[in-house]
């Protein structure tokens, strides 16, 4: 079977160790039951706002409805204004945070068990070359009050199929088979688990029909301009400023049809306020200020800081930085060269520079995540793979071997994010290493992201991400190992850094390995020791090959300060993407509080 190659997907950018692909495929998680609540306090799309949480007068804690609690949940967030948000979320950047709580999950990915948990799909079944997909039938469009149907989800696939997302790499068609009944067409040797993975990757109901219909949307996605949301989930927006953004529960909203869930909500609603930069949310916080973030680097210094009721999750983020090389390079082209660099430095030190409490350490990198890679290899530093540490003579016999030196090689220039403080700390830290080491190193601190120096030729070694941030689908090794090795993230037509543009074929020990060949095989074999084995091949080549440093994977951590929230003291629901937004949704429901949800305002 030829896996046809696409974009990778734009995206923003282990307290548990994730359990090899597990499923939850019956309703449990998030029952279909619709209660009756209390009035909503919103009156419509406001014009004019105050721009903060007035914390009201306060009031009962107990009954669960929207608006029971006269108060807002303040988040916060550091990305950009709120004017700039863009609804079409094809767009890939401008996407606000509020479409975690305003778009309904197909399903919501559990980090910490593998799972799938149903949400507007809720419950889906493998056939012989095809996944059928039941609806819930009492999820409405926020404006318009119309069901949301099958066909609203193929329409939604079609348009994915138009951007050339990666999951047409892997189905065939998409067909409304009944009002509440999706079905979604895949060659039959492909690989349930992968297509699985594929589907549900963070996918939120987030195209209304209404704003997609009779707009260019087969000829350019990215360009269909989408003046107002409508939303799919328990909470609409109502108003947004350069200051804030609010949105309020569907539960009597004027204007907007009732949400089955909007009743799990008993206080007014979300404001998220915009902090410029890392450091004024951390003051936000620290001042409580703030009720909650949904991922906010916060180092171990600034974390003390916080009042005891702000409580963190850490939650594997399944990515994290990596020093990417110009493999069109004339020295950093050569394996030795790539390797030497890899044996001068030491990880964990880079780490501890940066802040050990939320980032994770690969001894031998593989392409794995974190979570996934004793599962498949045995150890997270596993038999004949390189545990990369600090070894100068082997660093200089390798370049020995290829006829360079340390001083031969020139200037080794490190390309990073100035504003992204973690990974600037850490290309820094690389800096000095190596040029303790006897490199010439230099650090070249850029304004703009990776996006905007990584698809340039006028890099040699830059950060950007090893695994693609914000998708569950890297948990799986097949998309963690096929982003590393196939990259398209930064150029649609081949690997943004000149990995195996010329050939595919890798030599590791002897062992002559045909990564797409590998790769596609892998797709299409479903018994578990063969994919282990394909797996390992394939992380011997991230090993011992070095198309990337893996310096460090993350955790995402993410806040709600309890002191006018109350929420569970433990829950898997904490594992996901993202806390604030997902745990008033589920089915559960917290002792004193008559409504499901589990996070409720408390009156204080």
């Amino acid at each position: 079977m030829k896996i046809r190659m696409s974009r990778d997907d734009k995206r923003e950018d282990y307290s548990k160790v994730v359990s090899r692909r597990k499923f939850v495929t019956l309703a449990g998680a998030t029952g279909a039951t619709a209660l009756a609540g209390c009035s909503g306090g919103g009156n419509g799309t406001d014009t004019e706002g105050d721009g903060g949480s007035d914390g009201g007068d306060g009031g009962d804690g107990g009954d669960g409805g929207a608006g029971d609690v006269d108060t807002w949940f303040l988040g916060t967030q550091t990305n950009y204004p709120a004017t700039e948000y863009q609804w079409n979320p094809m767009v890939g950047w401008f996407m606000p945070h509020d479409s975690f709580g305003m778009f309904a999950p197909w399903t919501q990915y559990q980090v910490g068990t593998d799972e799938f948990v149903p949400h507007l799909i809720e419950d889906w079944e493998h056939g012989d070359g095809n996944v059928t997909l039941s609806l819930r039938d009492d999820f409405t469009w926020g404006n318009t009050g119309d069901s949301i149907t099958a066909e609203d989800l193929a329409l939604q696939l079609r348009v994915d199929q138009a951007a050339d997302t990666t999951l047409w790499q892997f189905i065939d068609g998409v067909e409304a088979t009944g009002e509440y009944e999706l079905t979604v067409n895949y060659p039959s040797e492909t690989s349930q688990d992968v297509v699985s993975y594929a589907l549900f990757d963070g996918t939120l109901a987030d195209r209304p029909p209404s704003n997609w219909e009779e707009t260019n949307w087969e000829e350019a996605p990215a360009e269909v301009s989408v003046a107002e949301p409508d939303s799919s989930g328990p909470v609409h927006m109502t108003n947004h400023t350069d200051q804030y953004s609010q949105t309020e529960p569907r539960d009597g909203l004027d204007g907007v049809e009732d949400h089955p869930l909007g009743s799990n909500y008993n206080w007014n609603g979300y404001r998220v306020e915009h902090r410029d930069g890392n450091q004024a949310a951390h003051s936000s916080f620290i001042e409580g200020e703030a009720d909650g973030q949904h991922s906010l680097f916060v180092p171990p210094n600034v974390l003390d800081q916080f009042p005891d009721s702000v409580r963190e999750f850490r939650i594997p983020g399944n990515f994290g930085m990596g020093l990417w090389f110009d493999h069109d390079h004339e020295i950093w082209g050569q394996r030795k060269a790539r390797q030497a660099v890899m044996w001068s430095i030491n990880r964990e030190a880079v780490i501890a520079n940066v802040s050990p409490s939320s980032k994770i350490h690969h001894p031998a990198p593989t392409g794995l995540t974190a979570g996934t890679v004793e599962d498949w290899l045995g150890s997270d530093n596993p038999d004949g793979f390189n545990a990369y540490t600090r070894d100068d003579d082997r660093a200089e016999q390798l370049l020995s071997d290829i006829g360079e030196s340390k001083s031969s090689v020139g200037t080794v220039k490190i390309t990073f994010p100035s504003a992204w403080s973690d990974w600037a700390t850490a290309c820094q830290a690389i800096v000095d290493q190596l040029n303790d080491a006897g490199f010439d190193a230099e650090a070249d601190s850029r304004s703009s992201g990776p996006g905007g120096y990584a698809g340039s030729d006028d890099w040699m070694i830059c950060a950007d991400q090893h695994t693609l941030g914000g998708s569950p689908r890297m948990a799986l090794p097949y998309f963690s190992l096929d982003y590393i090795l196939r990259n398209r993230l930064r150029n649609s037509e081949e690997h943004f850094a000149g990995y195996l543009n010329s050939s595919s074929t890798v030599t590791v020990d002897g062992n002559e390995i045909d990564v797409t060949a590998t790769l596609e095989e892998l797709v299409t074999t479903s018994d578990t020791n063969a994919q282990k084995d394909l797996v390992r091949d394939l992380a011997m080549v991230v090993n011992k090959d070095v198309p990337v440093m893996v310096i460090m994977e993350k955790y995402e951590q993410s806040f709600i300060d309890t002191s006018r929230f109350d929420i569970p003291d433990e829950s898997p629901h904490f594992q996901t993407f993202w806390p604030m937004w997902w745990l008033p949704k589920v089915s559960e429901s917290l002792d004193g509080y008559d409504s499901n949800g589990l996070m409720k305002a408390n009156g204080n």
